[in-house]
């Protein structure tokens, strides 16, 4: 998006783009395929992007990093470390040494208290030893709608032992890319063969379905 920008105001060739990961691939949840396509949807619009460079200190117009690489900027844009708030890291849900997120059910987003559900960013459904699910807002989402009816059930009573509520590890995202276009990102984690996720190359049409989401979204939570 910020190449588009300059692009459009005609100081992109006075102008050097950088991505500076700590991961080894760009998207390691998404697989080597998918990250790929991604570094390669950088590479055609001359944006570097740098694996394996974890973060250690920013200084005045210089950046530190824990390999030894030092990188001068002008403009920084930089993602702070994740984590949970202070009051959860207080309230004892993070009962185990080292334990960062709050593990749940995979499929009912229960902890291991009673009555206790927890739900997207705080939250930790792992995958394997190194994947878990994303914590983005339409996982959040799909996680909140099966809380909601399991407690809806309790309060009336209502056990729907048939068919009970159970999260499916499904999400999806876009990628907006600039000059109105768009990829679009869908993933199935609780595949039985292994996680699937899927990009569909970028164009119009995904960006406008990105916008009728974010105002869908809008509309229904936020209005």
């Amino acid at each position: 998006m910020i190449n588009d920008i300059i692009v459009k105001n005609g100081t992109r060739n006075s102008v050097d783009i950088d991505i500076f990961a700590p991961t080894p691939i760009a998207l390691p949840v998404a697989g080597t395929k998918m990250s790929q396509d991604v570094v390669d949807l950088l590479s055609n619009r001359h944006i570097n992007f740098y694996p394996l460079h974890k973060l250690k200190t920013v200084l005045d117009k210089e950046l530190e990093f824990e390999n030894g690489k030092r990188i001068k900027y002008d403009l920084l844009i930089v993602i702070p470390p994740h984590q949970v708030p202070q009051i959860v890291k207080k309230s004892g849900l993070l009962s185990d040494l080292g334990q960062n997120w709050i593990i749940v059910d995979k499929f009912t987003l229960r902890t291991k208290y009673k009555n206790v559900f927890a739900i997207g960013d705080v939250a930790e459904i792992r995958l394997n030893q190194t994947i878990s699910i994303p914590k983005a807002g339409i996982f959040a989402e799909g996680e909140a709608k099966v809380v909601s009816q399991q407690i809806i059930n309790e309060i009336t009573k209502n056990d729907n032992k048939v068919h009970p509520p159970k999260f499916d590890g499904k999400g999806f995202c876009f990628m907006e890319i600039g000059n109105k276009e768009a990829g679009y990102i869908d993933a199935d984690f609780y595949n039985e063969a292994g996680p699937i996720t899927r990009l569909e190359s970028p164009s119009e049409e995904a960006y406008r379905r990105k916008v009728d989401f974010e105002r869908s979204r809008i509309s229904e939570w936020l209005l």
